[in-house]
């Protein structure tokens, strides 16, 4: 450890008694007879001062917790502090603008399936090509359940997929509207048969696929969960940045905490007052300010 000491010394002058000014500035603010001065106080100190404040770590820690950056810039480390800060505007900006590109994309391919993939369209297919080509012939919809299928009701189809089929139609229909609803009707073949581009009869019926069952895809399904994936990554984007949050927020605090107890260890500083003796008959009041650096 090495120490720097710095001395400062500024002579005040110091009376005692009757003393009066004599009109010479020289004798009047720097000397004062020995005679009037206490001998017992020649060699000691007439005011010893305290050290400089110290920072408390946990106070530092918390500021820190709250606003990254706070406790760094409560202990004097200001360019700790900046970075911290800037990595917190930086991480949330990004985390709140990848969320409202997330959500404008699921509003949008949301709106697009609702106007181009149909639940009944998917019925139809079940009723006249599914029971035939993939099994089992019942439970499946009838005609007589569109309606019901219109109004979201998918038991009936939930009922055929969860028999036993040849090939395939491993998954359920979810409920309209819910987020694996949305996921499924794009990611999964079996579900090609209620895209409006899927190829149709005369009646609007979706044709058969002739028992290939991962061929005929439409294009326009696969576009879909393009753009659902899309919407998925920046999603995923703005949780990584929202978690870069939560992280930087420890970490200043822990560093905050660190930056005030090296603080405390690094400087400290006493002031006082003694008086220095000048002929042996005269003395001054002189200001000490001591500075050490602990490196």
């Amino acid at each position: 450890m090495k120490t720097l000491g710095i001395f400062l010394l500024f002579p005040v002058v110091v009376f005692a008694g009757e003393h009066s000014l004599t009109g010479n500035a020289r004798v009047d603010l720097l000397f004062v007879s020995a005679q009037q001065l206490d001998s017992s106080q020649t060699s000691q100190p007439t005011i010893q001062g305290a050290s400089a404040e110290m920072k408390k770590p946990l106070l530092a820690a918390a500021m820190s917790l709250v606003v990254p950056g706070g406790g760094e810039f409560y202990s004097g480390s200001y360019v700790k502090s900046a970075i911290f800060f800037s990595a917190e505007v930086a991480a949330i900006a990004v985390a709140l603008t990848y969320n409202s590109q997330a959500n404008s994309k699921t509003n949008q391919f949301e709106a697009y399936a609702n106007a181009h993939w149909s639940a009944v369209r998917y019925a139809k297919w079940i009723v006249n090509h599914g029971v035939n080509d993939y099994g089992p012939t019942s439970p499946a919809p009838t005609p007589t359940d569109y309606n019901a299928i219109a109004n979201h009701d998918f038991s009936t189809i939930n009922a055929w997929e969860s028999g036993s089929h040849s090939e395939g139609f491993t998954h359920l229909l979810p409920k309209y509207g819910e987020q694996q609803y949305y996921e499924l009707i794009g990611k999964y073949d079996q579900y090609k048969f209620g895209w409006d581009t899927y190829p149709q009869d005369a009646n609007g019926v979706p044709v058969s696929d002739g028992n290939d069952y991962y061929g005929m895809v439409p294009q326009q399904m696969l576009n879909y969960d393009a753009d659902r994936g899309k919407a998925n990554n920046y999603y995923y984007i703005a949780g990584i940045a929202t978690g870069v949050v939560v992280v930087n927020h420890v970490l200043s605090a822990l560093d905050a905490a660190l930056s005030a107890a090296s603080h405390n260890r690094t400087i400290e500083t006493r002031v006082g007052m003694r008086l220095q003796n000048i002929d042996g008959n005269t003395s001054e009041l002189v200001p000490e300010f001591h500075l050490s650096l602990n490196f």
